[in-house]
């Protein structure tokens, strides 16, 4: 009976200290402070136009989309006084053609809000970047293993950064060759059961080689997609951005990737304030998010076809879909995806999503890129 009662005791102890924790909210995460955002670059390719985006930064609490700085005057300036103003065309988007900037030369970029609070970034110099010598891709662990390969020979780059845009081809269970419109089965004018699904990389990717005695990048992993992905079943393509970092914007990325990817355990590193190479000279205490570098980019694609990996079979989410024959009054009133006749009575029928490949999120519009 001892016993008993100091578990008892015990179980007790533990509900009353459990009931009387509060949930932690730091203010940050309630804060009403709204931070500029501000993401791009000023391109060195002949004839490329430049794009800045301004953004401001929300709460965690905030499910709204982020809400954009508009009707701001954005200039970039160069060391010898030149000044370049960008235009606003989408509510956010700053945009300027025509304008190429000059190996040895410096520029900074500059923003007056229409409040009229000024934002500089620091000088920076401009940084072609080295072609991507290619991308490579292997079969291991059940997938497709991708990875990119570059260098400079005269290893002056040392610090590199990478984006990409995945797409892929795919297909509906069936084709449709009729459909219901206006009570009565018509051909099908449109044809639903071939598109194309793509995605952008979410990940910060960067390296450097400034421990190496040349400056060559091999084999670095820009993404795994397993054997089973929908993006293997017919035909895959990747196009990687390249990016060529100064030692500043290549510490800048390194440090956001490290507090914003590697969270989780008590291992990782800790939150902590990002500075890039923007102030606010309005307000010194005020922060401003982002990093502006004048260079290059330089892109690469890569196609793998579904007769290049056979031993792969793709799960497709269209698995469960089944037929079914059906009168023309039963289409009437059950309104079903029509496949095609399947007697002179009948017609052979399944769901909408099963036939229509735009449900899945894709596009019927053969990307013009495509091989």
């Amino acid at each position: 009976m001892k016993n008993l009662a100091i578990k008892i005791l015990s179980w007790f102890l533990v509900l009353l200290v459990g009931g009387c924790v509060d949930p932690y909210r730091p203010p940050e995460v309630a804060s009403p402070n709204s931070y500029l955002v501000v993401n791009g670059f000023f391109d060195s390719a002949p004839g490329a136009p430049t794009t800045i985006r301004l953004s401001r930064t929300q709460n965690l609490a905030d499910t709204k989309a982020p809400t954009v700085e508009t009707k701001a005057i954005v200039t970039i300036e160069s060391q010898n006084k030149a000044v370049y103003t960008l235009a606003e065309g989408t509510a956010g988007t700053y945009t300027l053609a025509g304008v190429t900037p000059q190996t040895g030369e410096n520029y900074r970029l500059h923003i007056r809000t229409a409040k009229g609070v000024e934002y500089f970034s620091a000088y920076v110099p401009v940084i072609q970047t080295p072609p991507i010598d290619s991308i490579s891709w292997r079969k291991e662990n059940n997938g497709v293993q991708i990875n990119v390969n570059t260098h400079d020979p005269t290893n002056n780059t040392r610090y590199y950064r990478w984006e990409f845009d995945e797409t892929w081809e795919y297909y509906s269970a069936y084709t449709s060759t009729y459909e219901l419109i206006n009570n009565e089965l018509v051909s099908r004018a449109l044809q639903v059961d071939q598109c194309w699904s793509n995605a952008s990389s979410t990940n910060i990717m960067t390296t450097s080689t400034t421990r190496l005695s040349q400056d060559v990048v091999s084999q670095f992993p820009l993404t795994f997609i397993p054997g089973s992905s929908i993006k293997l079943g017919v035909k895959y393509s990747i196009l990687v951005r390249q990016f060529a970092l100064s030692q500043t914007g290549f510490d800048y990325y390194d440090q956001l990737a490290k507090i914003t990817q590697n969270i989780g355990s008590i291992f990782d590193p800790q939150p902590s304030q990002i500075t890039g190479n923007l102030y606010c000279a309005t307000n010194s205490n005020e922060l401003v998010l982002g990093f502006f570098r004048v260079g290059s980019v330089v892109t690469k694609r890569l196609f793998i076809s579904r007769s290049q990996i056979p031993d792969y079979r793709a799960i497709t989410g269209y698995e469960s879909c089944t037929t079914d024959t059906l009168t023309l009054a039963e289409i009437r009133k059950d309104q079903p995806a029509v496949i095609t006749m399947y007697d002179m009575t009948r017609y052979l029928t399944t769901s909408t999503f099963c036939v229509d490949c735009r449900l899945r999120g894709g596009v019927i519009k053969r990307p013009d890129f495509w091989q």
